[in-house]
């Protein structure tokens, strides 16, 4: 494995040092977008895939106070929940049916 020129703790204060220039205004860093996807969106996709939340959670395996929570805009779904979300919004019968492929496996 290579190793960086610079150690860890040398990285961690060049970092710290970059953080504090960029709250006092002195240098733009780069940030990156990220689609928050709305509650409503979320509440479509549900409703598209299933009568009702608990019926979401059965086949989907979402509990349904983590879908209550995203429909009601209290809590966003974080990066793999999200891209779960758009793969059931694509396709859900797919998704069904590996969720359920899933639950069949010995242990």
């Amino acid at each position: 494995m290579a190793r960086n020129s610079k150690g860890f703790g040398d990285a961690l204060l060049e970092g710290l040092g970059e953080a504090l220039a960029w709250k006092r205004g002195e240098i733009d860093l780069e940030t990156v977008g990220i689609d928050p996807m709305p509650a409503s969106r979320i509440r479509a996709i549900r409703k598209s895939a299933a009568k009702t939340v608990r019926e979401f959670e059965q086949v989907y395996g979402i509990p349904s106070a983590t879908m209550n929570n995203w429909e009601q805009g209290r809590r966003k779904p974080d990066p793999a929940g999200r891209l779960l979300l758009k793969v059931i919004e694509a396709d859900p019968r797919m998704v069904a049916k590996v969720a359920a492929e899933g639950e069949a496996r010995p242990s």
